[in-house]
């Protein structure tokens, strides 16, 4: 199981929110290239990048940053917030990013996701279920929708994409731990790789994810923390199935 850094960015800084609300969490650095490249020293096998503004908004203020900040990395990079149109997906992938995470356009226009799959491929279009209380929410987590992750997911796989990113909102950013029943019944009941982010507070958090069946799991404040170092996240994952 892969442990990808977070890099989310706000108003053009890098910062921790706690359940993504705006003024809470941490403010990480004023140069998120520079911690894109911390991370890249420390050994990360691939980023994970929000425009946190994109994502509640709309608001293209940061894409010229994650764009330079994607072209200066020598790992992969999946980019989300704020992918609204095939456009803006090629825009990300052509400037070198790996991977694009959609979500509140996913969960209006299937026939949107089956192109952009079809254009720029399947492995490189995840689809983000942002979930409350087991309802997944859309535009920067402000707005419900009526289904649980499970459901939607069921919808998408037919669609050409290469898997999910699930967030467990309720305990992002608050280092309190994963709910695993949750994100087990999701893995269970889906075909397609699952990546898991939100409340990562441990080494045996980690351990219990990969044991869950996760491909990867996104890590922010527990990192930025100090609760454990990258290279002792890693070396944790690589033994957890031992």
């Amino acid at each position: 199981m892969m442990v990808i850094p977070s890099v989310d960015i706000k108003d053009g800084r890098c910062v921790k929110l706690v359940q993504g609300r705006p003024g809470t969490g941490l403010d990480v650095s004023s140069d998120p290239l520079a911690v894109a490249k911390h991370w890249q020293k420390q050994g990360a096998e691939m980023l994970h990048v929000v425009d946190l503004d994109g994502a509640i908004s709309g608001s293209q203020g940061n894409r010229d940053l994650v764009k330079r900040l994607v072209a200066a990395s020598s790992i992969p990079v999946q980019v989300g917030g704020g992918v609204r149109t095939v456009e803006d997906a090629l825009s990300l992938t052509s400037s070198g990013a790996y991977r694009v995470i959609v979500g509140t356009a996913a969960l209006k226009d299937l026939v949107f996701i089956e192109e952009l799959a079809a254009r720029i491929g399947p492995r490189r279009v995840f689809i983000s279920l942002d979930a409350r209380r087991d309802i997944v929410l859309r535009q920067g987590w402000t707005a419900e929708t009526d289904e649980p992750p499970t459901w939607w997911a069921r919808r998408f796989e037919a669609s050409g994409i290469g898997g999910f990113l699930y967030t467990d909102v309720s305990v992002e950013g608050t280092l309190r731990g994963p709910s695993l029943p949750a994100v087990k019944e999701l893995v269970d009941r889906t075909r397609l790789p699952v990546i898991y982010a939100g409340g990562v507070s441990s080494l045996r958090d980690l351990v219990e994810l990969s044991r869950v069946g996760v491909e990867a799991v996104v890590v922010g404040m527990a990192l930025y923390r100090g609760r454990f170092t990258l290279q002792e996240a890693q070396e944790a994952c690589r033994h957890a199935k031992g």
